[in-house]
């Protein structure tokens, strides 16, 4: 890829965020915190052993083979989910066809597009509340499809994705030699058995990141489930030796412990996303989205995201994701919905 072609890439967005008084509703941390045995457990860090290589990674896969009932050799650590994409896109050579729908999650396009991928996608329409169409996507996957790319829950509208449509979307992408890759960043947010590490099929990697419902996102840590036997062999190939700390290890042993925080994380989420939506619902058009997933697409004027940023809050625009503009947003529940409505109702300066 030439230097003109990556000036001419989508920004991820995150980058360039506006300082001042905002309310945060654009990057996707948990505005709940973290679990509270994680706080506990770096509070009883010492740091005699820094100077160490990361040494821990066989406990941390233990425990999530034992979480998924998988096997420790299907789990590949990296830094969040995006690190384990980052591994995934190594494996793409120049004229790649990776095939997705629009909008999702930009920085998995930029990167395999910056490993010379070419991006194809099918696009999510207003007039149908930007709902994801399998059918659509299946219908697009050919002999040329290296990888099918889908965020589920998808990033930036919050829909979710059947685990019979995934199984759908492998069974095809393994009858025309493709992988399916599923981005389950904001997977805590749906249910356990509706992911995709639940099925066999060895075409499908699945990543998941500590970022979102674990509330980690400053620890980056993150990974991803392989079941088939060639892929397995080379993403071992281009893994990246010591991506993770001990120190994000020890954090992410304790969050699998901590199950109630995710049930409290995901009942408070659910009540806030309900009462902002019916709030914004009255004046803007809402996408098709899930009722536990922490963000959603909200749009409908000329500068949404500008209307947003008067009122004193900051959205992801609509513009930093492809097939979208300014007229959309996309918004992160926040913790304090009271505030968000409240700088809502106040007039513009």
């Amino acid at each position: 890829m030439a230097i003109k072609d990556v000036k001419n890439m989508g920004k991820d967005y995150g980058k360039d965020l506006p300082k001042g008084d905002y309310l945060d509703c654009a990057l996707a941390h948990n505005p709940f915190g973290c679990p509270t045995l994680v706080i506990e457990e770096l509070k009883k860090l010492s740091f005699h052993d820094i100077h160490l290589y990361p040494n821990n990674d066989e406990k941390l896969k233990e425990a999530l083979a034992e979480f998924w009932n998988v096997k420790n050799d299907q789990i590949f650590l990296g830094t969040g989910s995006m690190g384990c994409l980052q591994k995934i896109n190594k494996l793409l050579t120049p004229g790649s066809v990776v095939l997705g729908y629009s909008p999702q999650f930009l920085p998995y396009i930029n990167d395999a597009r910056l490993n010379g991928a070419v991006y194809h996608y099918v696009p999510l329409l207003r007039e149908e509340d930007f709902t994801i169409d399998v059918s659509r996507i299946i219908a697009q996957i050919d002999e040329r499809t290296t990888f099918i790319y889908v965020d589920n829950p998808n990033n930036p509208t919050g829909q979710i994705f059947k685990l019979k449509e995934i199984e759908e979307l492998a069974e095809e992408a393994g009858r025309k030699g493709a992988i399916l890759i599923v981005d389950e960043a904001f997977g805590e947010f749906m249910e356990k058995r509706n992911s995709a590490i639940n099925l066999e099929y060895p075409n499908v990697v699945i990543t998941r990141s500590f970022s979102k419902g674990f509330g980690l996102a400053g620890l980056r840590i993150g990974y991803c489930v392989v079941k088939g036997k060639e892929m397995k062999e080379l993403l071992f190939k281009v893994d990246f030796p010591f991506s993770i700390t001990n120190i994000s290890i020890r954090a992410a042993l304790k969050a699998l412990e901590d199950t109630e925080f995710l049930k409290k994380t995901i009942k408070k989420t659910k009540k806030s996303k309900e009462k902002t939506m019916k709030e914004l619902g009255r004046r803007f058009h809402i996408a098709k989205t899930h009722k536990t997933t922490p963000i959603f697409l909200c749009g409908g004027q000329k500068d949404t995201y500008g209307y947003f940023l008067q009122k004193g809050i900051l959205t992801v625009p609509g513009s930093e994701f492809m097939n979208l503009d300014d007229s959309y947003v996309r918004i992160r529940v926040p913790k304090d919905v009271d505030e968000l409505l409240t700088r809502i109702n106040l007039p513009s300066p």
